[in-house]
């Protein structure tokens, strides 16, 4: 049976600069929604909805934001697609997907942040001691049995969050790209058309789940 575990991470605890001024543009912005869609510890890549467009000059200048972009320009939603490292603790958490945990909703309010983690309940514990060790405060505030939808990843076949994660792994989503698909490719020994071809599916089906396009 997986749980459900709520926390909150105070905004008077925040630890590190890197995350307080970017929960800070998200605040002025509005946010109406802010989804994980790749995690690597405090890091990954999230979806956001905001009421007001980012001050974007102010985002590509924080050091914890290592590149985004606008996602809908011709809609009247504003979404935005951001890679984020917390400076100085990417490396000590572990991704959340390599321990079978999700992270399903991050909401942002004057109190704070508050997040709900997905897993059994020994991995919750585990992670939410390693994120407390790392700097980052969280108060537990629920925790239940769970019974909400899927994870985002979960929108993917098994080969798609194969080749997602070894292209995310080997630096493809880095900002400038360090591998091309063809690299990708080479690693899982399948053709280069095959790896554009799952990137491309998989990228889609991620964002209309994170979006909540379809």
């Amino acid at each position: 049976m997986k749980r459900e575990a709520a926390v909150r991470i105070p905004t008077a605890e925040y630890a590190h600069p890197g995350l307080e001024e970017f929960v800070s543009l998200c605040r002025d912005a509005g946010v109406k929604e802010w989804r994980p869609t790749v995690c690597t510890g405090p890091g990954g890549i999230v979806a956001i909805q905001v009421e007001r467009p980012f001050d974007e000059a102010q985002l590509s200048a924080l050091e914890s934001v290592v590149w985004w972009e606008r996602t809908n320009q011709a809609t009247a939603d504003i979404g935005y697609l951001i890679k984020l490292d917390v400076p100085g603790l990417t490396d000590e958490l572990p991704p959340l997907h390599e321990l079978n945990v999700s992270n399903e909703e991050i909401a942002v309010h004057d109190q704070g942040l508050d997040i709900s983690f997905v897993g059994d309940q020994e991995t919750l514990s585990y992670v939410m001691g390693e994120y407390i060790a790392a700097g980052i405060p969280m108060d537990l505030r629920a925790i239940t049995d769970y019974h909400g939808p899927t994870g985002v990843l979960d929108s993917l076949t098994q080969r798609q969050r194969e080749v997602v994660r070894t292209a995310y792994e080997m630096g493809y989503y880095e900002v400038p790209r360090r591998v091309s698909t063809a690299d990708v490719a080479s690693e899982l020994d399948v053709d280069q058309s095959t790896v554009s071809e799952h990137l491309q599916r998989a990228e889609r089906n991620l964002l209309r789940h994170a979006l909540g396009t379809g």
